[in-house]
Order: structure tokens, then sequence, then C-alpha cells
């Protein structure tokens, strides 16, 4: 056998240098002779394979070969064009370069399904990575790598749900999605805090509406896949018709908290002077930070004395079903913060009107779920990883 060539770690060391040496740019023959490197390296592992090289006689040869075929390779720091790899008549050949290599396209990977994350259409990524290697990668290429955020969304909603959880929270947002008759759909979230007080999203869902049907099979779903109605103690909304009811069907015995924010939103709905919106919050606010609930219902009367003459409608909207926003009170006085209202699970959903704020609506489900899932359920690092696995 002849020399096999370069080690790899010389190969890298060399690829290290091309790359100090060119900076932000890396010069054709820069990329030749890492293209130079490579292909003698293929060809050397190609030999060792078949235990031969060329027009040799040998007792040691393990197959023949079989011509070639191209390949390139886009990397983070540049494009590698023309790679000569061989092919064997039974023996099936896969280049190591190709596997040392891998961890750089994972890398190239990542940064393309951030960008689009982080707002950028397929199109402007493709114009982004243009700027840092001498080929980009199309739309359509944008469009491929994200396909594999779909394989894991499949994973994360066929996932078992194995935590014990005290409280439920779940609160819908309102999507457009062009191929959905260009109406808005709503997204179903839902988010659970276990014993530890570890928050998990649970779930997500884009729906038609948020009817009671919607609803009740959003949460038979959390219940197929082995949520413990069991040790849940509480689940708080926001008092919309829909999950009411749905509730009333699916966990019929467990308290449920309505949230004291869209109490309180829903009431100001009513105010006649929406200049008074801002003070008539705040002080409403200040009722639920009441130390018990006759204490509450005291701050409720001193609030409504003060505001009924000139918002009738807003106070009573505010009195209706109090009790009702109350229930958090019933449980240890440092978890009342986090209980009375949805905002756990809306800070996901904030995470997501950042990234569609410049965006008119979406193109179908999949667009829809596929971002959703890489803002609020995915890790993106880790889930580049997943794909190539």
């Amino acid at each position: 056998m002849r020399d096999q060539g370069l080690p790899k770690g010389m190969v890298a060391k060399l690829w290290s240098e091309v790359k100090d040496y060119a900076q932000d740019e890396i010069s054709a023959g820069a990329r030749a002779k890492v293209k130079e490197i490579l292909q003698k390296g293929i060809l050397d592992e190609f030999e060792e394979l078949i235990q031969c090289t060329w027009y040799e006689r040998s007792e040691n040869r393990k197959d023949l070969r079989n011509g070639f075929y191209a390949r390139g390779l886009l990397t983070t720091m540049g494009h590698i064009t023309g790679l000569r790899i061989p092919r064997a008549r039974h023996l099936k050949f896969r280049s190591s370069f190709f596997g040392w290599y891998k961890r750089r396209r994972e890398e190239f990977d990542l940064a393309v399904l951030k960008c689009f994350v982080s707002g950028a259409s397929t199109r402007k990524v493709g114009g982004i990575t243009r700027a840092f290697t001498n080929a980009g990668i199309s739309a359509s290429a944008v469009s491929r790598i994200l396909k594999g955020v779909d394989q894991e969304l499949r994973a994360f909603r066929k996932s078992p749900i194995s935590g014990r959880y005290r409280f439920l929270f779940i609160d819908g947002m309102w999507m457009s999605v062009r191929k959905r008759y260009d109406r808005k759909s709503p997204v179903l979230f839902a988010l659970g805090i276990d014993e530890n007080g570890t928050k998990t999203l649970l779930g997500f869902k884009l729906t038609f509406s948020e009817g009671k049907l919607d609803w009740a099979a959003f949460l038979e779903d959390l219940r197929k896949r082995g949520f413990d109605d069991d040790a849940l103690e509480l689940i708080v909304h926001d008092g919309a018709g829909g999950i009411a009811a749905a509730i009333a069907d699916v966990f019929p015995y467990t308290p449920t908290q309505l949230c004291t924010e869209h109490k309180i939103r829903a009431a100001a709905a009513h105010l006649k002077n929406r200049a008074q919106r801002k003070a008539f919050m705040a002080q409403a606010r200040t009722i639920y930070h009441a130390s018990d609930v006759p204490d509450a219902r005291k701050r409720l009367d001193t609030f409504s004395d003060q505001w009924r003459t000139d918002e009738p409608r807003a106070v009573n909207s505010l009195r209706r079903n109090f009790a009702k926003t109350l229930v958090f009170m019933q449980f240890e006085k440092h978890l009342w913060k986090t209980i009375r209202t949805t905002n756990p699970v809306e800070r996901y959903q904030e995470k997501v009107r950042g990234r569609i704020r410049n965006m008119r609506s979406f193109t179908d489900d999949r667009s829809c779920e596929r971002i959703i899932y890489a803002l609020v359920a995915g890790d993106t690092e880790d889930m580049i990883r997943q794909i190539y696995t």
C-alpha cells in the first residue's frame, strides 16, 4: 500500500490557516487548495477501503472501482464544488471527511434556522448566507432545512406527558393563515407548572375556532399523552365561553381561576371615557393585591364607589363573577402572583407575536406551526442536533 497522505489533523490545521489568511472572504485560490487536500484524502480513504491502488494487482483487493460522482460541500467558510467521490462495485464507500465536516454543516444549518426564527424570510436568509459564502442558498434550500423542524414537531406532539402538574394554564392567540380561507385562526396553548414550580409547555394546536369542541379536543389530547388530572389542582384561563364549557366536560371536578388581567381588560373595554383607561386598570389591579378574600371584596367596594358614577358599565363588568377571580387565594401566598393570571403561557405567545409582527400572514398550517414550535417549544441548537442524529 502506498502512503495514505495527510492525516485529518493536518487537514484541519491547514483549513484553519486558510481561513485565517482569507479572513472575511475565502479566495478562489484558497478554496482550490482546500479542495485539493480534501480530494487527496478522499481518494486515499477509498484505496484503503478496497485495499488496492490504481491498476494494482493484489490478493488483498476487496472490490473493484466503479467510476465517480461529483459532490459539493457548503460550509460557513465557502462552497467547495466538484469533489470527485469514487464508487466501488459492491462495497459502500462513505468518506469520513464528510463526517468530519458534519459539524460545520450543522453550524451552517443552525445559522440558517436562527435567521429564519429571528424574522428573516426564506428569500432573505438566502441573501444573508450569500454574504458569508460564495454560493449562498436558495429559498427552497432554506425550506428543506426547515422541514427537519417538522419531524421534531411531530415528535413533540406525540411525546408522553410524564410530569405531575399542579396548575394548568390555557389560552389562545389568533393568527392569519392564507390557506385557511384568508381568515384568522386561533392557536391553542397549554402550559403546566409542576410540584417544583417548573414551567413546561405541554402543547399547542392550530384550530378553526375557540369553541367548546376545539378546546375539548385539545384538552383530551393532553390526557391521551398522559396528563395526570389527579394531580391537577387548578386551571387558569381567560373566561371565554368555549374554554369554560370544554373544561366542564374534560376536567369537571377541577377548580378554575379566571385570569384577573383578562377580567380587568374586559371591564376597561366598557369605559365611556377612553382617556381614563390607564388609571382605571391600574386601580383595578390593586384589588388583587389584597391580603385575603374579605380584603379583596372591601377593595372592590371602594373601587366601585369611586368609579360607578362615571363608568357604571365598566364597574358592573368587573363585579360580575368576581368570585371566580379570587380562587388563587386558596393556595400558598407565594404562588398568588403566578397563578392569578394566564401570564405564564402568554409569555410564549409574546415570543410569537414579536416574530410575526412584520408578517402579514402565514402561507399554510405547516409554516405557522413550524415557526411557533421553533420559537416556543424547541431549543434551536438541540433541534439541529436531533435532525442530524
